[in-house]
């Protein structure tokens, strides 16, 4: 019995697969309409580099389920890149966006560093206060300050 039932999921699964697959090719589109998403983020009074490596993290704020990344680098500037249908796609859908910054667990050090400059609000959507809007006619500019 238990056999026949695992075989019901699978098959459960394995058509959702292919209708995802299916619909995510579409009628002859070229793909998703994004936009292209550049900006930086800056510790206001300090040196941005204890955010390097970490991520910037956006969610739509009419659906949160549709979300966007970008590692901060070095210098804090951000690329956001989408994940659609299974392909990364570089920038973002349109909309009103809320940010925050999650913190790569690589390295503990390193983390813990970053968590040490960093305001505890900017680590969760609700209060970072961090939002934008996409397309932007200008790089998106987000600050953020220290504890």
């Amino acid at each position: 019995m238990s056999i026949s039932f695992s075989h019901t999921i699978l098959r459960i699964f394995s058509v959702i697969a292919l209708l995802g697959a299916w619909l995510s090719v579409g009628c002859g589109s070229s793909g998703p309409a994004v936009h292209s998403v550049k900006g930086q983020v800056q510790l206001v009074g300090g040196d941005s580099s204890p955010l390097v490596g970490h991520m910037l993290e956006v969610t739509k704020a009419d659906d949160k389920l549709v979300r966007s990344y970008g590692e901060i680098k070095a210098d804090g500037n951000f690329e956001l890149e989408s994940l659609i249908a299974g392909e990364i796609h570089k920038g973002a859908k349109e909309g009103k966006y809320q940010a925050r910054i999650v913190l790569a667990d690589d390295d503990p050090a390193v983390k813990q560093q970053a968590r040490a400059a960093l305001h505890p609000r900017y680590l969760a959507f609700e209060s970072s206060g961090l939002a934008f809007e996409v397309p932007a006619k200008t790089p998106v500019q987000l600050q953020v300050s220290r504890r």
